[in-house]
């Protein structure tokens, strides 16, 4: 193969890699140096790659490298998926494998196609799972048991309908709002539900379940963490993305409230 041709394979399968992490939740400083450590750490006919230099925002992934005399520049773009702690650290694991040269290219581009396509929970298991993470914030609050199984159903709902709006391709804002406006819809049914049997829910109490499922913690702790590394620009930017998540969950949550205040 020839050397221009196999270092091009290198920068596209380190990118790729960033890629896999950027779009399921990684940090931007993690990212940029995992990319450049899995390109510098490549000796081409006997010859580094040499000026590898990175830039990562949220939605794309930028390099440049030289090699004999030659600039080779690509560009990645990033489209987020949402939160996947799983993916990020298989994609961890086969850059440090690549880094310490124990794979070849064909058998890193295998491996690559199957960190794309990770194994899924299945629908039941992340119903259960998002029906407990909502529900158990609930005690955190002062709730009630009765509040948390309220809890418990508005989440495993609310998680259901947003894996449903994903095939949609909405934009996030749109669907955070619809998020927000289900969370909050649901708690409403609920809780006069649960009156007709002569029990007592507080409505904020069981609203709040559903939402912690939903709040962008992750991008605001990823975020403030870009920043602290000196990533000004993704620091912010996912700031930013945080803060309108939050504002499209609570004007979702409002429209509900403002038509259902003579209910409550």
């Amino acid at each position: 193969m020839e050397p221009q041709l196999e270092v091009k394979r290198i920068i596209r399968i380190a990118t790729k890699t960033g890629k896999i992490m950027l779009q399921n939740g990684a940090e931007t400083y993690r990212v940029e140096d995992t990319v450049q450590r899995m390109v510098e750490s490549k000796i081409v006919a006997s010859k580094k790659i040499e000026a590898v230099n990175v830039f990562v925002i949220p939605t794309g992934i930028m390099l440049s490298a030289d090699y004999d005399n030659n600039t080779i520049t690509i560009l990645e773009r990033v489209y987020p998926e949402g939160i996947d702690l799983e993916s990020i650290d298989r994609a961890n694991e086969f850059s440090r494998k690549f880094t310490r040269g124990n794979l070849k290219l064909d058998e890193a581009e295998q491996i690559l196609e199957s960190l794309a396509n990770p194994p899924k929970f299945s629908k039941l298991v992340r119903i259960l799972a998002s029906g407990m993470g909502g529900g158990f914030f609930i005690f955190l609050f002062g709730g009630t048991l009765v509040e948390f199984g309220l809890a418990y159903i508005a989440s495993a709902v609310t998680v259901l309908c947003m894996d449903a709006l994903e095939s949609k391709h909405l934009n996030f804002f749109i669907k955070n709002i619809i998020g927000g406006f289900v969370a909050s819809l649901l708690g409403v049914i609920l809780v006069q539900l649960i009156r007709l049997t002569g029990l007592n829910a507080n409505l904020n109490t069981v609203i709040i379940g559903p939402l912690m499922a939903l709040v962008p913690g992750v991008s605001l702790t990823n975020g403030i963490r870009d920043l602290i590394s000196g990533e000004l620009l993704a620091g912010s930017a996912k700031i930013m993305e945080a803060l309108f998540i939050a504002i499209a969950l609570a004007f979702g949550v409002g429209i509900v409230l403002q038509f259902s205040l003579k209910l409550i």
